[in-house]
């Protein structure tokens, strides 16, 4: 099995291309391992496979054919038109796919494997989990391309296909390496779009490592420099226990020349007296006395005794002074690498102060948002009418948190009233839908509201499959978003708006989706059943803290 195995992530919305992608990559290189979740999801759902049980447990024989395996387009019909029913069935699918995925791939030996995920927002947090993603690719096509491939396909709807396409969004995080490729063309153009992924990929470099990894690297490498440091020490030491014994060895032969000269100048000395006391006779005129002087002088030449002296002196003094410059540089290095450990130590002081400080602004910061700005008011009532007419109690909290911030007695400028400000005829139409007496009606009692205004947001939600012309029909009225569907300059599909001509609007749509995103930070999936008090509001929310850094890393 490779250990420097290369995770590459291919996603995308439904009908965007990444089928295509994978089978160009299998035909392009046999090595590559390519996995897709549809395919896993095919054999996971067969009669008697892991997950057949648990989806007809959850969802019932509904999602079953004739034959009794589960239908595709049953299935979809059940999850994708409740919001409910979706969010269980990725709670109960997701786990298991990826984890098949994953260790498929983990066995195999293929060092560059491809894992083919459509959902991967909904995906990302357990697959991180799982392995190291090196990269993202994303595929991405226009809606009206990604329209028309939808309803090729066997047993799609409309209604289906626009829900589909409406609750899908693109993967962004600053967290992964994300590469983008748009598939509107023939299977030759994303073909060639493919090459552009291939060199500009992480293919080509070396695997990535996280931070962890990169301070170990460094570390190592600062441990090798330090020892070949110390080798190269080693080595001038070893230089000039080298030179000094030369020297040494220099001086006894100085030494052994000095005594052969000592003894041949003395036996010369012999000679000449020899010499001088023979030719005595015959240099009768020549004066003892300067032949004494001569013989002094040439002795002194020969003399090396003063030449020796001065010659250890000056040896020694060398290797005094070649052991000193060996000593201060030893002391030199062993001050930088002092100084090299003391800013390692700096540099992690460093980071951890850093990380400690934006732990603690974040901590504060999520304390704020969750018990100030985006409380959890009257949950016991959203639960119970969301629960009965399938709307995400995040919508009801959001919209009330826009409309009201949670005041029962708010009354706006056009007689809207109550929590979730609705009008008197809005309230009166719902009264009919619901066969009730409309003169029964109290907006600014709280369950009532909250009843009148959540059922119109399951009103408008069978009107329109995308969300944020929910939003918009919420505050700008039903005909008026009907009438800027029609017209192109403000919708390219007559589904979804792509510009809100009405300021006001527009302002009040950007303002819902802000509030839902920050309570889908704060509380995740498990939205709270209760309001706390006291210390069980503080523990609370400590954990949106976790959940908020969590989804901030």
């Amino acid at each position: 099995m490779s250990r420097n195995k290369k995770y590459i992530i291919i996603t995308g919305q439904i009908a965007s291309g990444k089928s295509s992608i994978s089978e160009l990559i299998k035909k392009r290189n046999k090595n590559y391992l390519v996995l897709d979740a549809d395919d896993q999801i095919k054999e996971l759902y067969k009669r008697g496979a892991e997950l057949y049980k648990v989806l007809v447990n959850e969802f019932g024989d509904s999602i079953l054919n004739e034959k009794g395996n589960i239908s595709k387009a049953k299935l979809r019909r059940t999850v994708f038109l409740n919001d409910e029913n979706r969010e269980k069935l990725n709670e109960l699918t997701h786990p298991v796919i990826l984890k098949n995925m994953v260790s498929l791939a983990k066995e195999s030996e293929a060092d560059i494997v491809f894992l083919q995920i459509p959902l991967l927002n909904e995906s990302i947090n357990i697959l991180k989990k799982l392995v190291n993603i090196d990269e993202i690719w994303n595929i991405t096509a226009s809606d009206e391309v990604r329209f028309n491939r939808l309803m090729s396909r066997k047993g799609m709807t409309e209604e289906i296909a626009h829900r589909i396409m409406e609750i899908q969004s693109d993967f962004e995080s600053d967290d992964f390496d994300i590469l983008s490729i748009e598939n509107n063309g023939d299977y030759e153009e994303l073909n060639n779009k493919l090459n552009l992924l291939f060199d500009n990929s992480c293919i080509k470099e070396e695997k990535k490592i996280g931070f962890f990894g990169r301070f170990k690297k460094n570390k190592k490498e600062e441990i090798e420099e330090l020892n070949e440091e110390s080798e190269d020490t080693s080595e001038e030491e070893s230089d000039v226990r080298k030179v000094s014994e030369d020297e040494i060895i220099t001086e006894e032969k100085v030494e052994e020349n000095t005594e052969e000269s000592l003894v041949e100048n003395e036996n010369n000395s012999e000679r000449l007296l020899q010499t001088i006391f023979t030719n005595e006779q015959k240099t009768e005129n020549i004066d003892l006395k300067e032949i004494e002087e001569k013989d002094l002088e040439k002795t002194k030449l020969t003399d090396l005794s003063p030449l020796r002296e001065d010659k250890i002196e000056k040896i020694e003094n060398d290797i005094k002074n070649s052991v000193e410059e060996t000593l201060d540089e030893e002391i030199n290095e062993d001050n930088g690498k002092k100084k090299k450990k003391m800013k390692i130590w700096k540099k992690i002081l460093l980071s951890i102060v850093s990380f400690l400080i934006i732990i603690n602004a974040l901590f504060l910061g999520a304390i704020y948002y969750g018990g100030v700005n985006y409380p959890v008011n009257y949950l016991e009532e959203i639960q119970k009418y969301s629960n009965e007419y399938g709307v995400d109690p995040k919508v009801v909290l959001a919209i009330m948190r826009v409309e009201s911030n949670f005041k029962t007695d708010a009354t706006s400028k056009v007689n809207a009233k109550g929590l979730m400000q609705v009008l008197p005829d809005t309230a009166k139409h719902v009264a009919k839908l619901l066969n009730i007496d409309a003169n029964s009606i109290d907006l600014n009692d709280a369950e009532t509201n909250i009843k009148i205004g959540t059922y119109y947001i399951k009103y408008l939600m069978q009107n329109f499959s995308n969300m944020d012309t929910v939003y918009a029909a919420y505050n700008g009225g039903i005909g008026n978003v009907n009438t800027w569907l029609k017209d192109s300059k403000y919708s390219s599909d007559g589904v979804s708006l792509y510009n809100i001509p009405s300021s006001e609007t527009k302002h009040y749509v950007n303002k819902v989706n802000k509030a839902l995103k920050a309570y889908e930070i704060l509380y995740g999936k498990e939205f709270p059943t209760k309001k706390t008090k006291g210390f069980s509001k503080f523990v609370e929310n400590v954990k949106n803290t976790i959940r908020y850094i969590l989804s901030s890393f």
